[in-house]
This record gives structure tokens, C-alpha cells and sequence, in this order.
């Protein structure tokens, strides 16, 4: 079953399509076929950052990237802020999907945004931070600790391609016809070292939710601090949500 799956790797606020380097090279040295788009006005898509871009946006960027690559049979993984592409694309494409993984990331109700799930406090900063940066178009990029992230090759590395993440999309709704998930098999991956904490409410839910939860022993951003514990730990939910 597992090299008949195609994955589609999402990536999350400030990164690119560069943050599954690791793991999709390994994916794809098992014979899995593997995509990794990447969101508007972000990583190499940099240029196109406005205020006009929405959740809906990387819906579409992502249901596109599918419907035109013909994908089918697809593991779909979104890391951090892709939670709710995860939940846009479920609800628009559920015939092309066989799992999905939200990797450390926000689960958004119909008519939320990201914003609506933060502690005021942290939505406070980020809208100062994006006035000084940009007069509020963007967000600058966090620290690579505030992700997890403190090998010094690793923190250099996200310091490179970190990229400004629009303001607009934290404040967009995310807009759902059926429940989260819709009736597909779905899991959460937690990353529990350090916890990141924008996520209490997220997680709180999907305890609440009941969904299966798998820990990774890593920071939020594990795909790039821990590849193989990642890699391994898909294999795992493959094996136990997809029997």
C-alpha cells in the first residue's frame, strides 16, 4: 500500500516548500512520489506577498498544485498555520485524499481565523511587529529558536530562507462546508521539545476531538531538526491509520 501513496508536504507560516528538503528526499529514495508546493508571497514566491492574500489563497495554490499535477491517493501533511489548508483542502478535493497528518499545527473551526486562536498577547506583537516592519503588510520572520530550532548550521540555515509572512492571512477566515477533516482519517503530530506554545488552544482540541496524536521529541519545526524521527513516525501512522 505505502509506495502506491503520494505524499503532499505543506509548509507552514514564514517557511517555503524548502522546509521538507530533508524528508522528501527521503520519502522519495522509498519510492514515494513527492510534492511540496509552495504558498503565495512566500520562500521563492517572496515577490508576490501583498495584503490581499488570504487562507483561501494557499487553498487554492495547493487544490491547483493537485488538480494540475493529477495527484491522487494523497498523504497530506501540514505543518504549523497549514492546518487549515489541510481542512480547506478536505473539505473541496476529499476524493483525491487517503490521509491526513497535521504536523504541529493550528486547527481552525468553520469561520476562524488564526488570529481568533492566539493568546491576545501574541496577536497584539505580531500586528506592532508587521506595522514597524512593513506598515502592516507582513509579519517579519521569528527567531530559528522560537521554532525549536538551536543547532547552529540549522539556525543559519533558517535565517536564510525565513521570509516575511503576510499579516493578511492570520486575519483571513478559514471557510468550511463539512466538519474538520471531513470523514477522512485523520492524526496529529505533536512536537513536545519545546512545546510551541501559539498551539495550546490547537492541541487542547484535538484531545478534545479525540483524534489519534502521535509525540515527536523534537521542536516545532522537527521536519528540519529531526528528518529521520519524522520519517520514521510517518511510517508508523501509515501503518496504524491506514490499515
Amino acid at each position: 500500500m505505502e509506495n502506491k501513496l503520494n505524499f503532499l508536504l505543506i509548509h507552514g507560516a514564514w517557511h517555503g516548500s524548502w522546509a521538507w528538503e530533508s524528508v522528501s528526499s527521503k520519502l522519495s529514495e522509498k519510492n514515494f512520489k513527492v510534492s511540496c508546493p509552495n504558498l503565495t508571497g512566500l520562500g521563492e514566491r517572496k515577490h508576490l506577498i501583498s495584503n490581499h492574500i488570504t487562507i483561501d489563497t494557499f487553498i487554492k495554490d495547493v487544490e491547483n498544485h493537485i488538480i494540475y499535477e493529477n495527484l491522487e491517493n494523497l498523504v497530506l501533511v501540514g505543518h504549523s498555520f497549514a492546518g487549515s489548508i489541510l481542512s480547506g483542502l478536505a473539505d473541496r478535493l476529499k476524493d483525491k485524499i487517503k490521509l491526513l497528518i497535521y504536523f504541529d499545527s493550528i486547527i481552525l473551526l468553520n469561520g476562524e481565523a488564526h488570529f481568533d486562536t492566539l493568546p491576545k498577547e501574541i496577536v497584539k506583537k505580531r500586528i506592532q511587529l508587521s506595522e514597524k516592519f512593513d506598515n502592516g503588510i507582513s509579519i517579519p520572520e521569528p527567531s530559528a529558536e522560537s521554532f525549536g530550532i538551536f543547532d547552529i548550521k540549522q539556525s543559519l540555515f533558517l535565517k536564510d530562507k525565513l521570509t516575511p509572512m503576510p499579516l493578511s492571512s492570520f486575519q483571513s477566515k478559514l471557510s468550511l462546508k463539512n466538519k474538520i477533516g471531513n470523514g477522512l482519517p485523520l492524526c496529529y503530530i505533536r512536537c513536545k521539545n519545546p512545546i510551541y506554545k501559539p498551539l495550546e488552544l490547537s492541541r487542547k482540541r484535538v484531545e478534545d476531538f479525540g483524534w489519534p496524536i502521535y509525540d515527536l521529541n523534537a521542536g516545532h519545526d522537527g521536519m528540519i531538526s529531526h528528518p529521520h524521527d519524522t520519517i520514521n513516525l510517518f511510517y508508523k501512522i501509515l501503518a496504524e491509520q491506514l490499515k
